[in-house]
């Protein structure tokens, strides 16, 4: 794919403080080494990021995990974030979702499948990412993806995609990113990098 172009934006966003609905009007956009940083507290605020005309990935890390057991489930904070990942993706016309094996990934995106109605497709982690962004994009041209991963392999999925422009680092104690990658046809694609749910170190 051709070099990255970050989305710039800067517009009125309607502040969501918690998983209660609520009508407090407010932005907060951060701009900070060329990536637009935007707190998503509306379910307003990634429609307006997703085409009908362009294919769309979502892509996250699971959410916060049990410290024990060789594939831990999610913990009562992970539970929740999985929550508010169903609740600021309801009005997306989400049509698959993709996750690891793991119980940590199914777990995060388990709400917005029943919420959804879709059947989560399992993709094995150690699966090429130039094979796994190919296979995706062709199955769901034109649609809008979401995919859930690791602290280890998302920023690779995202490389991938931006032709190594766009590097992150993802550290342990990091699950509130959320980065929506538009994939318009002909044209480079877009990778706008957002926060989601309880603010992590």
């Amino acid at each position: 794919m051709r070099k990255l172009t970050f989305l710039s934006f800067i517009g009125v966003f309607i502040l969501f403080c918690s998983c209660k609905k609520e009508t407090v009007k407010t932005v907060e956009t951060v701009i900070e080494r060329d990536t637009v940083y935007v707190e998503v507290h509306d379910t307003t605020t990634i429609p307006a990021l997703v085409s009908d005309t362009t294919t769309t990935f979502i892509i996250m890390r699971h959410a916060e995990k049990e410290t024990t057991g060789s594939d831990p489930a999610l913990n009562a904070d992970g539970t929740l974030r999985a929550i508010e990942l169903k609740r600021i993706l309801e009005d997306v016309p989400v049509h698959a979702i993709y996750s690891t094996s793991y119980n940590r990934t199914r777990q995060t995106v388990q709400p917005l499948a029943s919420a959804k109605g879709i059947t989560i497709t399992e993709y094995p982690v150690s699966k090429p990412y130039t094979q796994l962004v190919d296979e995706i994009h062709s199955d769901n041209h034109g649609k809008v993806v979401v995919i859930v991963g690791h602290s280890n392999t998302v920023p690779e999925i995202l490389k991938q995609i931006s032709n190594n422009a766009f590097n992150i680092t993802i550290t342990d104690s990091q699950y509130d990113n959320l980065f929506i990658v538009t994939l318009p046809d002909g044209l480079t694609p877009t990778i706008t990098h957002l926060k989601y749910g309880q603010e992590t170190p």
